[in-house]
């Protein structure tokens, strides 16, 4: 099982943030950040970080070339898809 790439540091710098300052922002150290940047993030982490830097929370992902990244929980092919949510 192949584990997601994520595009976390690189949206930050692109908003002019630094780990620390995006960290600060979610309300978190910097090193759980770290670790959820290189580690296998939660979903409600990953959306704390896709809020904090503006950014739907599929844009946090690298996306492969096919569209599809591997869920790093459960193994599951799953394929990127930008859609809003129905309020």
């Amino acid at each position: 099982m192949s584990k997601p790439t994520f595009r976390i540091k690189e949206i930050a710098k692109e908003r002019g943030l630094t780990i620390e300052s995006l960290a600060k922002k979610i309300g978190i150290g910097v090193s759980a950040l770290s670790q959820s940047i290189s580690g296998n993030p939660t979903a409600e982490r990953l959306q704390q970080i896709a809020d904090a830097l503006e950014v739907d929370i599929t844009d946090l992902f690298d996306k492969p070339a096919s569209g599809n990244f591997t869920c790093p929980n459960c193994g599951a092919e799953l394929k990127l898809t930008a859609e809003k949510a129905q309020p």
